[in-house]
């Protein structure tokens, strides 16, 4: 291991023990300007949202917002964890903003569900809490001294009152006002900018930031939400050229005010990270990991529970790169970095990051069994369980599907160890779990149904019960079948897997006729993922033409086995290359 990366490994286990000595917490933004903050139950979401904390709201108003969340959710087909989500994150706004707002957070209700129907991984939490950053600052923005332009008067207004449609309308109309400075035409479409982004309209946010960029290319904050615009649009080449220009002007500020700026550093270092990764960069991004490592570990020392959520979060970035670099033993110590630090934030704050603990404890145990560490695998799969289903029993609407992947994850290892009755038993268990969530969310459930039947296939066949085996495929087959050719896409290479794994139980059967057509389905599939994702996919291929080959050489068809070895072979030659 290089030096460099043992001083920031050792500086995580050093800020994990200042998290557990109690360092105290800096205070969060002010809240709303009540003594109250209105709140929905975040557990009790599966057949309708309530408030749980209706504060001393009218009831008129607390009726339209759980109308508008109820509706919401519906409308985006929303899963019960991701209402679980939802409402956690409807919270994070209704603790962002004044009295005199609340009449207007209904109808955002409804933008904020919506981005998980193109993002079914969408993180409305994390959404919820940088929309409070920025309605926060917009506030404080227009708190300071403005031109006399009678508009901007109600501009605030809209603003303070969070009508943002009618602080859209009155901000285009200060735009089309002839012969501005460019300086306040900038200003004004940045205002723009965070206004349709507040509204959850990311693409005319990205326009009015464009503008203003162009026109004051040097202020950094401009540049920032533009930058931030541009990640989200996956314009990555424009958005890692901004990001690289902000990290140096970052810096150049960090000189004169370290406190201020540090934090920009690694935040913007950490996406960069990021950026380079989605452009096949690992060298790159390797090195804004260490790099947003080093900086965040010297602002975590001071402020340890501000920072030490991101400084955790770097770490598992880079594991993740690690690992998909088949780095594994570099991925190991990353996670559990991150793993020491989410501990130690969980004691003063279990409720936050148990979930958190539990994930990592899962990333880890999957690591640990592809370094062929089963005991440690073990330990960690299990313990993950152990705080997974204490979080299901409060909370199942946010956890069991978490749980059922743990679950599943550790009847893998177990089938591996020839564990047979540990391994049905946690998937019978998995199984049980993602049938009942799939009666409700069949499109997302459905498919995790499917593979959990395929791996009790293997476990049957494993341990010689081909009768059951065969029918946890055809099953498991029948499931895939089902989806919508939207969710399939996702899911082909678990359905390749499993058609290949059908293959092999019915040449084992002799049923040849049955093998070739599994195969022949199998090699379909993984021929159009090869040509997306050659390095993913190429050697899933190459055994799949590789066990139709053998098939035909046991049924007298030389000459179609050769050909089939040879396209085998040339696949995993160019992998090797």
């Amino acid at each position: 291991m290089k030096t460099g990366r043992v001083r920031i490994w050792g500086a995580g286990i050093c800020l994990a023990a200042a998290m557990a000595r109690g360092v105290p917490a800096e205070p969060l933004p002010a809240p709303t300007d009540s003594a109250c903050t209105p709140a929905f139950s975040e557990a009790d979401v599966m057949h309708g949202f309530r408030l749980q904390t209706p504060c001393d709201l009218h009831p008129a108003l607390q009726k339209r917002l759980i109308m508008a969340a109820d509706r919401a959710a519906r409308h985006a087909a929303l899963t019960n964890r991701q209402r679980a989500a939802f409402a956690q994150a409807a919270n994070v706004l209704l603790g962002g903003v004044g009295a005199r707002a609340l009449d207007h957070v209904a109808p955002l209700l409804a933008g904020l569900a919506e981005q998980a129907q193109a993002h079914p991984d969408y993180d409305f939490v994390s959404t919820a809490r940088l929309w409070r950053q920025r309605y926060r600052q917009l506030l404080d923005d227009i708190a300071m001294a403005r031109t006399t332009d009678p508009l901007e008067r109600d501009v605030d207004d809209a603003i303070d009152q969070l009508d943002l449609d009618r602080a859209a309308r009155l901000l285009a109309q200060q735009l089309i006002e002839p012969q501005e400075p460019d300086d306040l035409t900038a200003v004004r479409s940045y205002e723009s900018a965070i206004v349709e982004w507040l509204r959850f309209s990311p693409q005319r946010a990205l326009t009015f930031a464009e503008l203003a960029h162009a026109l004051v290319p040097d202020d950094i904050e401009i540049a920032a939400i533009y930058a931030d615009l541009l990640d989200d649009a996956r314009r990555l080449d424009e958005a890692q050229r901004l990001d690289e220009f902000l990290i140096i002007r970052y810096q150049t500020l960090a000189q004169d005010k370290p406190d201020r700026w540090r934090p920009r550093i690694a935040m913007t270092l950490t996406r960069l990270g990021r950026l380079y990764e989605a452009e096949h960069l690992p060298q790159e991004a390797e090195m804004a990991y260490l790099h947003a490592l080093g900086v965040y570990w010297g602002i975590a020392r001071e402020h340890p529970l501000a920072y030490g959520p991101d400084l955790a979060t770097t770490f598992a970035d880079l594991g993740m790169l690690y690992r998909d670099l088949h780095r594994l033993p570099g991925a190991i110590e990353a996670y559990g970095e991150a793993l020491k630090l989410e501990r130690a934030l969980e004691r003063r704050a279990p409720a936050e990051f148990a979930p958190e603990v539990a994930v990592t404890l899962n990333d880890l145990g999957i690591l640990d069994d592809m370094t062929e560490r089963p005991d440690d695998a073990e330990r960690a799969l299990l313990e993950a369980v152990v705080i997974q289903r204490t979080l299901a029993h409060a909370n199942a609407a946010a956890y069991q599907s978490e749980l059922a992947r743990t679950l599943n994850n550790l009847g893998n290892l177990y089938a591996e160890l020839s564990r047979f009755d540990d391994a049905e038993q946690v998937y019978d268990e998995a199984l049980g779990l993602r049938r009942e969530l799939a009666r409700d969310y069949p499109a997302a459930y459905v498919p995790e149904v499917a593979r959990t039947l395929g791996n009790l296939g293997v476990l049957y066949r494993m341990r010689g019960q081909p009768g059951r085996a065969r029918t946890a495929y055809r099953e498991a087959l029948a499931a895939y079948r089902t989806l919508s050719p939207r969710h399939a896409a996702a899911y082909r290479p678990d359905e390749a897997r499993t058609l290949n794994n059908f293959g092999v139980l019915l040449s084992s059967l002799h049923e040849p006729r049955g093998a070739e057509q599994a195969y022949r389905r199998a090699i379909v599939l993984y021929a159009a993922l090869t040509r997306i994702e050659p390095a993913a996919y190429r050697l899933d291929y190459a055994r799949t033409l590789g066990n139709l080959a053998r098939l035909y050489g046991e049924t007298g068809r030389p000459r179609e086995a050769d050909a089939t070895h040879r396209e085998a072979a040339r696949l995993t030659d160019s992998s090797a290359q």
